[in-house]
């Protein structure tokens, strides 16, 4: 019950905060690439709603066979590696960062 409060309060709140996106020409959307393991689309929704908490996310791209998660930032919005990382941490604890 505790956990459902804390993800609607994070959702108010977000909603609220959340700027417009703000395109420039010369500059592109900030990409984060993780490795989630992720056996269904159970999974892939956790993910997926622990991300859409996130202020400054424009677009989560999830693919189960490679188990990579890609995640979009606005255009002038600072999201950081580590903190997208530790959201999803939460629902799966072994998540890591992409390794080209």
């Amino acid at each position: 019950m505790a956990r459902i409060l804390q993800l609607l309060t994070r959702r108010k709140s977000s909603r609220f905060n959340s700027k417009p996106p703000t395109k420039h020409a010369s500059s592109s959307p900030k990409r984060i690439e993780l490795r989630v393991p992720m056996c269904c689309e159970c999974c892939e929704e956790n993910v997926r709603q622990e991300l859409t908490l996130l202020e400054g996310v424009k677009e989560i791209s999830i693919d189960i066979s490679t188990q990579k998660v890609v995640v979009a930032s606005y255009y002038d919005e600072e999201l950081e590696a580590s903190v997208v990382l530790n959201a999803v941490k939460k629902v799966k604890h072994r998540a890591e960062l992409w390794r080209n």
